[in-house]
């Protein structure tokens, strides 16, 4: 038999023309599992992704979503990493909204999150105010990412605006976005990389540093007599450590997904030798098309973590055993029994996962996707002729089970 697709290459080390063979042979798959080398029982299949993604049956628990792949043992067992443990980290960050198992509490934060009303909802008549305001951050960025001679780094330039995107509206202090990346960069890789010794240790840091800052944004938010973030989830009767959570949870994945969308969706668009999706980003309407094909086919975030408590059998038949799962919807999102034609812009399908699906749905999917659609929207303002240029060797990027990203330099054409 072949080898299995993705055993021993993750979405974040390949190309996105190898992502699409891979994702295409992982569909041909004999199996609708497969036990990866993590220890994580990988799943694909469109329909199995959103049954397990909803964890709407009680055989399934999203508890293990935010636990990081070395699990807290080895964390123990590293001696570098316990005085940041100790000082930053215990007692345990609480639960928020990703991994809390405490139904009527999750309802309450992530409706002050996403609801009718919720602090990252986008009604259609405050849609121009947020454009404007994510253009602001977009042109800030740029600001600070001085392009180097007619070279602009995207890849710097889209984290820089995505640490400003989820910084702003958790309301971090300004003086701390630059940091957010690093930040939430800890939490990212201790969920989807193994780690160990130094590299550990310094996650282990980092996160520490994530936690910590976003007790200060709460308490600064508490403190201040405008309504924000930490009002909201206070009026709401949130607790102040799972509002914590919640403004740190906020920061990792809005990064990562915002700036790895960004990054990878830029490369496909750039490498069209027809430029036909780049062009589209020319006019408001087909911009947003392309921004959510973009987050259907190269998700920064391309999986998330369940957990099977005993063996159960899914609605379309496949066994799971007991143990963890890593749920691949950005593989699911190109199942061709859900979407017959995924490369096709205007192919219609089922809904994409890459938000997940139920109750459990990603509150800042709104807000993720509008950033998207401004970034490469402005990008494309300021270079329409743009074109991928190589700065040196490509770096080399590291295997990542959950998050993905590219490395991207353009060549502008005099329009900065």
């Amino acid at each position: 038999m072949a080898e299995f697709p993705f055993d021993r290459v993750t979405a974040n080390e390949a190309s996105f023309t190898e992502r699409d063979e891979r994702y295409r042979l992982l569909h041909e798959w004999p199996q609708r599992s497969y036990p990866h080398r993590s220890g994580l029982r990988m799943i694909w299949k469109y329909d199995d992704v959103r049954e397990v993604l909803a964890a709407g049956r009680p055989e399934i628990s999203r508890d293990n979503s935010l636990e990081p792949l070395v699990g807290y043992p080895r964390i123990a067992a590293t001696p570098r990493a316990l005085p940041h443990l100790f000082r930053h980290l215990v007692p345990l960050p609480a639960k928020a909204t990703a991994d809390l198992t405490d139904g009527p509490l999750h309802d309450r934060v992530w409706n002050t999150m996403a609801g009718q009303s919720g602090h990252f909802t986008i009604r259609a008549a405050d849609r121009p105010r947020h454009i404007a305001a994510l253009t602001e951050h977009f042109h800030a960025a740029l600001a600070t990412t001085a392009p180097s001679g007619a070279d602009l780094d995207v890849t710097a330039l889209s984290i820089a605006y995505a640490t400003r995107v989820t910084g702003s509206a958790v309301g971090l202090s300004p003086g701390e976005w630059s940091r957010v990346a690093v930040w939430s960069g800890a939490q990212s890789g201790l969920l989807g990389r193994s780690m160990r010794g130094r590299e550990l240790a310094g996650a282990v840091a980092a996160l520490g540093q994530l936690f910590t800052v976003s007790g200060r944004a709460v308490d600064h938010g508490l403190r201040s007599d405008a309504a924000g973030f930490a009002t909201r989830l206070r009026d709401a009767g949130i607790p102040r450590r799972v509002a914590v959570s919640a403004v740190a949870n906020s920061l990792a994945a809005g990064v990562h997904t915002v700036s790895g969308s960004i990054q990878q969706g830029a490369v496909r668009l750039l490498a069209d030798p027809s430029r036909e999706w780049w062009r589209l980003l020319a006019e408001p309407r087909t911009a947003t098309e392309v921004a959510v094909k973009v987050l259907q086919l190269d998700p920064g975030l391309v999986a998330w973590k369940r957990r099977i408590r005993r063996p159960l059998t899914l609605t379309s038949g496949a066994e799971l055993p007991a143990g963890p799962v890593l749920v691949m919807f950005a593989a699911a999102n190109r199942d061709p029994a859900a979407f017959p034609d995924c490369l096709d812009l205007r192919r219609g399908g089922k809904l994409p996962l890459t938000f997940g699906f139920g109750a459990h749905i990603c509150p800042g999917k709104q807000l993720a996707t509008l950033a998207v659609e401004v970034f490469l929207r402005q990008l494309y303002l300021l270079a329409p002729g743009a074109r991928p240029v190589e700065v040196g060797p490509p770096p080399r990027r590291g295997a990542d089970l959950l998050f993905s990203g590219a490395d991207l330099h353009i060549a502008l054409d005099g329009r900065l």
